[in-house]
């Protein structure tokens, strides 16, 4: 059974297609850093299904490892790719969430 939601123009939008909405706005962003998915794709698939459940869930693509505050501006930062992203993956070599990771990273 397909998980469906309300979308903004009033149609039903599966779990599946915002899943591919996501994966494929977070691929344009990529492209253009230095950085990359992880090269574990069950964990990249999670975390993109964790944030696709929250577009559904609070209206946006709201990192799936980070807690919502109910404020807006606050919650803005925690939009993917979250402002702490790059600096946990210039100093960890991956973001807290495990989703993306820098050029040197080994796994």
């Amino acid at each position: 059974m397909k998980e469906a939601v309300a979308g903004t123009d009033s149609k039903k939008k599966s779990l599946e297609l915002v899943e591919r909405e996501v994966r494929e706005r977070l691929g344009k962003w990529v492209a253009g850093t230095p950085y990359r998915f992880n090269p574990e794709t069950s964990i990249v698939d999670t975390i993109i299904r964790g944030i696709a459940i929250r577009k559904i869930k609070a209206g946006d693509e709201y990192c799936p490892c980070r807690v919502l505050t109910g404020d807006v501006k606050k919650d803005a930062r925690v939009v993917c790719p979250c402002v702490f992203s790059k600096a946990e993956i210039e100093n960890d070599g991956i973001c807290l969430c495990h989703l993306f990771v820098g050029p040197n990273y080994k796994g």
